[in-house]
């Protein structure tokens, strides 16, 4: 079967409870629980195989296309294999269940689930899962941590790396390290100093080199020289050839978007890395819908769009060395949620006004009676039929009853049919149903129009009651 390679190799437990989820930019990912099942079991299950097996007929509805980068840039043939069935052993495992940070970045989807619950043994849940992977980690070629906090404060993973003892050849063997870089030093590498006798790639995340807006962003209060610090150690360690691929990593959005191009720019030339991300922010975070909204820059509706996509046509983008995540698209997001609720409220408030004001002309209008005899001599008709028993349609109904009218009245409502009403058996709108009144009075003030284009073929005479009453 061939399918994409990181949606079938990709196994990370995501949280204390073992939860092992595949490609981690993909929807509906989660395939169980390692405390649950053995991984033979885990990756072979029936969640597992078929959302392998889904992209491979190429249905890629489990793939947001801002989320995967491959996607985006129309590189999907690069990440395609050809799956063995029934694997004894998964070959790729990234462990993120630890769920620690030093950080609280504005634009971080994690923290609800760093949240600690009262009276949870968390270091008990930790060492069911290690026990239950221990069996499978010798044989485990490629070893990922920690994409759902930070690694150097996530002592139980480096543990796991300190100890980790591969049976492969140390030439197929390869380790990524993903931080925000605030305790890559000297004295914190020595703990895991072992990887480097593997193929290293280390990935560190950096929101700005403005220190204001990289404390804001972070949501810490490390000085900015402290990071760069950390670089020039990392850029050591990969010019001595400890370290492989050095990637550098941002999230682009309202706070540091105009100093991207100098960003990237020291990313390569100063801090010597192999590749530059350049991600958008995605939704998530710890801030209502509204501020993220206001910090997604790339969204058409945004103030500073245009400005954002001068800064965005820089040349230095185009280096090969720059991976722009999402390729330049828009945004989805649309209007800012506050005005469309706004504009939402101010629909429900006219449409209150208008029921309002038809309800006291039912109610106050004088020879309701005579006009509807005109009426229905205008439309030659018999019968009378009431679409919408809500509050106008009962309030239209007991008004008329008032009155001496001779005609056969019915009332219809698709969502009351079967009810009764003062003694009218409330029909469904059915074209049967429908034939049974010559004149039928639409009484809702909202989707009035629908209604009547909907009931229009029926051949019946429609009248939109607002409109005939005003």
């Amino acid at each position: 079967m061939r399918t994409c390679g990181r949606a079938c190799k990709y196994y990370q437990i995501i949280d204390e409870q073992g939860n092992v989820r595949t490609c981690s930019w993909a929807k509906n990912n989660l395939i169980g629980s390692v405390l649950e099942q053995d991984f033979r079991t885990l990756i072979n299950n029936e969640k597992a195989v078929g959302f392998c097996e889904k992209i491979a007929k190429g249905d890629f509805s489990n793939c947001p296309k801002d989320n995967c980068p491959y996607l985006a840039n129309d590189r999907m043939e690069e990440m395609m294999i050809d799956l063995e069935e029934d694997e004894l052993y998964p070959e790729e495992l990234y462990l993120g269940y630890e769920g620690v940070c030093n950080y609280h970045c504005t634009c971080c989807t994690s923290h609800l689930n760093m949240v600690r619950k009262p009276g949870v043994n968390y270091q008990k849940q930790y060492q069911k899962i290690e026990e239950n992977i221990r069996d499978i980690l010798p044989y485990v070629k490629k070893i990922s941590a920690n994409g759902r906090g930070e690694l150097f404060v996530s002592k139980n993973i480096l543990n796991i790396l300190a100890n980790w003892k591969p049976i492969a050849p140390k030439e197929e063997i390869k380790v990524v390290l993903e931080t925000n870089g605030s305790l890559f030093d000297e004295e914190h590498w020595k703990k895991i100093q072992n990887l480097g006798q593997y193929h290293l790639r280390v990935a560190i995340t950096v929101m700005s080199f403005n220190e204001d807006i990289y404390q804001f962003l972070s949501g810490c209060k490390y000085p900015i020289s402290q990071i760069i610090d950390n670089l020039k150690f990392v850029k050591s360690l990969r010019e001595k050839g400890i370290i492989n691929e050095f990637e550098l990593a941002t999230v682009i959005q309202e706070q540091n978007f105009r100093e991207m191009p100098e960003f990237t720019r020291r990313c390569i030339e100063e801090f010597g890395a192999d590749s530059v991300r350049l991600r958008p922010i995605m939704p998530g975070g710890i801030y209502d819908e509204s501020i993220q909204w206001f910090m997604d820059v790339r969204n058409p509706y945004h103030p500073y769009y245009e400005e954002f996509r001068k800064v965005m046509s820089n040349e230095i983008f185009k280096h090969p060395k720059v991976l722009l995540w999402s390729n330049q698209e828009d945004s989805a997001r649309g209007e800012n949620p506050y005005l469309k609720d706004k504009v939402q409220l101010e629909k429900r408030l006219e449409e209150e006004v208008r029921v309002t004001r038809l309800l006291n002309k039912i109610v106050s209008v004088e020879h309701l009676g005579y006009r509807i005899d005109k009426l229905m001599i205008e439309k030659k008709a018999c019968s009378l039929g009431i679409y919408g028993i809500g509050a106008i349609g009962k309030a239209f109904l007991k008004m008329i009853s008032k009155e001496n009218l001779n005609y056969n009245i019915h009332l219809y409502d698709k969502n009351q049919y079967g009810n009764t009403w003062e003694g009218y058996e409330i029909l469904k709108p059915t074209e049967n149903h429908l034939q049974l009144s010559d004149v039928i009075i639409i009484s809702p003030v909202k989707q009035a129009w629908e209604i009547k284009d909907t009931i229009s073929n029926f051949n019946r005479e429609l009248v939109i009651l607002e409109d005939w009453m005003c």
